[in-house]
């Protein structure tokens, strides 16, 4: 089932963020977060997503993004949350959400900086890699 496509004012949007940016702000271990997706490149959406970079990687990853969901979902109430936990997350994802997204929180701009910087050199680095498999497996011209 497809969740309903939702359409928020710009002033709505920049509320909600704000409230979200107070909850996460609450948690020491979270370095820096993007907010990413369709919320945020988009007037339409199904739900906010939300990327997070710890401190410290948790033994459960799923579990932490889980928390985070629920406590955030509490806090703005009528919309889903998707929240990711960034430090072990794919590559493309990482590039994604830098590329596209934007900062909610920074609590460490160095470490976030060279987050970007790493990222975007890793990215870069693969892409030769990643079109001459497109091109092999899918025939896709990149």
């Amino acid at each position: 089932m497809k969740a309903k496509a939702m359409k928020i004012t710009a002033d709505r949007k920049e509320t909600l963020l704000a409230e979200i940016r107070g909850c996460l702000e609450k948690h020491r271990d979270i370095v820096f977060a993007y907010a990413h997706g369709s919320f945020a490149t988009e007037d339409n959406f199904n739900d906010i997503d939300i990327a997070v970079f710890l401190d410290n990687i948790p033994d459960s990853p799923l579990q932490t993004e889980l928390v985070l969901e629920a406590e955030l979902e509490n806090a703005v109430r009528d919309f889903p949350m998707d929240v990711r936990v960034l430090n072990n997350s794919p590559l493309s994802f990482r590039y994604n959400v830098i590329r596209f997204g934007q900062p909610l929180l920074v609590n460490d701009d160095d470490i976030r900086s060279d987050f970007v910087e790493t990222v975007i050199s890793n990215y870069l680095d693969f892409a030769p890699f990643r079109r001459m498999y497109l091109r092999e497996t899918l025939g896709l011209a990149l």
